[in-house]
């Protein structure tokens, strides 16, 4: 059996503090246990949902996770992703002790070390890199894996004790939020549990619930019960769609030519809500002039959505009180951040805006509290005393083209957590060769990644329920501070504290003093807004203040936009596009995504399908794959194709196929082939491991949402803002071709 050392900086506290009940009764197995404790915490895995959960601890191990039947929105449900979380924290695979690479990188071989020998080897690394190229060469990569927001934070401030480069930007949302932004300005969200008793129609789109938010079923069926239609806009037959009264399947990356369409309809036949935009948007005579050659047989031309339904659709959204559900899907696209500017300028038109009969969800400002600024992130960035210098910035959408291209100086040392660098940026050769250029690449992970293959250091994550964490949901407007519930095994540390010590062996012990707790950061960030008590367990979850997350969002008519208006026509995205090379038209026009049958047609004839990469229902990403529940029911990586598409290539459902472009290939993967697509569209699940074979980004292209063309920085920036730049990978903008086996 393994021995493991004990670390003598590593915190540790009497958890029981947290208990919501002691020796409590449980069966597993068939068998009684007596659990030690019960603990509130949530899910920060970055989906809608950020479910409430009750852990069950017994000798600091979790027995058992059920649902929280005290919060307000997911009442006590799982899905299997929770549920797993038993099998992912209990896992015999997980990286137990730091370890050292002693092959060529991409082999995986290394050798145990202590941690003061990982942070000494960190350490002397740092120095090195900084000395020959400056501390800008160092860089952290960082997103989601946990997405919660106070370790982040608490690693900021050494970067910028440091003075590395900053990662600014996103993979998912800050393309729409930014166009949503120039619409409405600040963002929220009206809870599920008011609109399902008073709308009369549910606009869904871009959002695969199914997977990604299955909380909202049962509103939607309450909705449905009372009369209210469903109308979802999806190119794939998702299991919500299968619930809708009317589906709309448009070409891949036309969402917003689809809204052109419909906004077009509706001005020409006088259906639009004269009351509200008369009274709270600007801009409506640029919006008609803008919508006026988007008839509906145009819009037919574009999306090949048949034009009786753009007219259906079109006419139930103008004549019935409407919530509007808009998701992140359409931002996989380099249009993504129109699309969503379209939708808002939709939903104006049709008045759904400060009602509870229906309103527009985009995302609630507790999606990124630090820049809305419910979380005070410079009590923790910006320690008193110290002298933060400006740095430069890289955009998490280009960090493989930043590596490849930076110089003065170059980007040397990266130091990775929460998020798969080779398996989730887009073109994953083009990416690991920007890895192997690095000097030193550290991967903090729970168990052996792609990341981790490619790494010099490798160092045990904890799960998030060994440590805190602040992760209010960005759709419903309800918080619980996540605790730890058990202590961490083997020799892993919280992330919050693996940058503290590293801190301290850099010479800045004075700003991580060592009695602090992550609590006391969750306090630091939050503590002026709200309880933070009253939000830890064995309390919570609580409701956000209604200053943050209104009742009913827009009530008053006023928007956080420079004219307090719903802009329409914005001033300052044109003004922005002045300073900065992108695509910053003030109206919501249509283009073309940067990859497709029309945009690139003479590469559409090599490659005449375009893939689209749902996210998996049981899977985050890359999370979760390698457990056996998971693998058991999710099965080997498939392709979905339509049978038109299958049979002119003589492919079989269950037949082994390659998928392939000029940036990679995938083979032996498993075709299913039915109605779930439509001719000249294929799906594969995102965020397989790329060693596993299924990993979709060995062939997207690096084409980052707007509305900043990052690339043409080279993804460097001296100056950036997340809610007016924007950003996303535009994973759908990929085409590709398919053959049997």
């Amino acid at each position: 059996m393994e021995e493991y050392n004990s670390i003598l900086w590593r915190k540790h506290e009497d958890l029981n503090k947290y208990a919501v009940a002691t020796n409590v009764p449980v069966w597993l197995g068939g068998k009684k246990v007596i659990a030690d404790r019960v603990v509130k915490t949530c899910c920060p895995h970055n989906c809608y949902d950020t479910c409430g959960e009750l852990v069950y601890v017994k000798d600091e191990k979790v027995i058992k996770i059920e649902g929280d039947p005290e919060h307000p929105i997911t009442k006590g449900h799982l899905c299997l992703k929770g549920c797993a979380n038993v099998q992912k924290i209990n896992s015999p695979d997980r990286v137990k002790y730091p370890m050292l690479r002693v092959g060529e990188r991409g082999e995986g071989k290394f050798k145990r070390i202590t941690w003061d020998e990982a942070m000494d080897w960190m350490v002397e690394k740092i120095q090195t890199i900084t000395k020959k190229y400056g501390s800008e060469a160092i860089m952290e990569y960082c997103y989601s894996g946990n997405r919660e927001h106070m370790a982040k934070v608490v690693a900021a401030r050494l970067w910028n004790l440091m003075g590395a480069t900053k990662l600014v930007g996103s993979f998912c949302l800050l393309s729409g939020a930014t166009g949503s932004f120039y619409s409405v300005g600040s963002q929220y969200t009206m809870d599920p549990a008011i609109w399902s008793e008073h709308a009369d129609t549910v606009f869904l789109v871009g959002r695969n619930c199914s997977a990604t938010n299955p909380h909202i079923f049962p509103f939607l069926y309450r909705a449905k019960e009372r009369g209210a239609k469903l109308i979802v806009v999806d190119p794939y037959t998702t299991g919500v769609a299968s619930k809708a009264d009317i589906h709309l399947r448009p070409r891949p990356g036309t969402d917003g030519a689809m809204c052109l369409g419909m906004m077009h309809w509706i001005i020409k036949n006088d259906l639009w809500d004269h009351d509200f935009v008369e009274k709270h948007t600007v801009g409506f005579d640029e919006l008609v002039k803008l919508v006026e050659k988007w008839t509906p047989e145009y819009t037919e031309e574009i999306t090949t959505i048949p034009k009786e339904q753009i007219i259906e659709v079109a006419q139930i959204l103008a004549t019935t009180n409407t919530q509007f559900e808009t998701g992140y899907g359409q931002q996989r696209y380099s249009n993504g951040h129109q699309v969503q500017r379209a939708l808002a300028c939709l939903a104006g038109l049709c008045g759904s805006f400060g009602k509870e009969t229906g309103n527009y969800n985009f995302i609630s400002g507790m999606g990124f509290p630090g820049i809305t600024g419910f979380a005070h992130q410079n009590n923790v960035v910006l320690p008193e005393g110290a002298e933060i210098k400006q740095t430069r910035m890289v955009n998490i959408a280009a960090v493989a083209e930043a590596i490849h291209k930076a110089d003065n100086p170059p980007i040397k040392g990266v130091i990775s957590y929460r998020g798969g660098l080779i398996s989730q940026q887009p073109n994953v050769d083009y990416t690991i060769e920007a890895v192997k250029s690095l000097d030193m690449f550290v991967s903090i992970e729970q168990f052996m990644t792609d990341d981790t293959d490619y790494a010099d250091l490798v160092l045990p994550a904890c799960h998030y329920m060994e440590q805190y964490g602040l992760h209010p949901s960005y759709w419903h407007n309800y918080n619980q501070v996540l605790v730890p519930v058990c202590q961490p095994p083997y020799e892993c540390v919280p992330d919050v504290e693996i940058f503290e010590e590293l801190g301290r062996r850099l010479g800045y012990e004075k700003y991580f003093p060592r009695e602090r707790t992550g609590l006391d950061y969750v306090r630091m960030l939050i503590g002026e807004e709200c309880d933070v008590d009253a939000a830890v367990s064995p309390n919570g979850p609580v409701r956000n203040p209604e200053k943050w997350c209104p009742e009913i969002p827009y009530k008053d008519g006023q928007f956080d936009t420079p004219s307090g208006k719903l802009e329409l026509f914005s001033a300052g995205m044109e003004e922005r596009g002045k300073k900065f090379e992108g695509e910053y038209c003030p109206v919501p026009q249509f283009f073309e995504p940067a990859e497709s049958i029309r945009a690139t047609p003479e590469l559409a004839k090599k490659y005449p399908l375009n893939v689209i990469s749902q996210h998996p229902a049981f899977r985050t990403h890359s999370q979760y794959y390698n457990l056996p529940w998971i693998r058991e029911i999710e099965g080997p990586a498939r392709l979905f194709m339509s049978k038109a598409d299958a049979a002119e290539r003589g492919i079989n459902d269950g037949d082994l196929v390659r998928i392939f472009n000029d940036r990679g290939e995938l083979t032996n993967i498993v075709a299913r082939v039915g109605i779930r697509v439509k001719p000249g569209v294929v799906e594969m699940s995102s965020g397989m491991w790329v060693k596993l074979g299924g990993s979709v980004n060995k062939l997207t292209g690096m084409y980052p949402a707007g509305p900043r063309d990052v690339l043409c920085e080279g993804g460097i920036m001296q100056e950036y803002h997340p809610l007016m730049d924007g950003n996303t990978g535009s994973y759908f903008n990929t085409l590709v071709d398919v053959q049997k086996m």
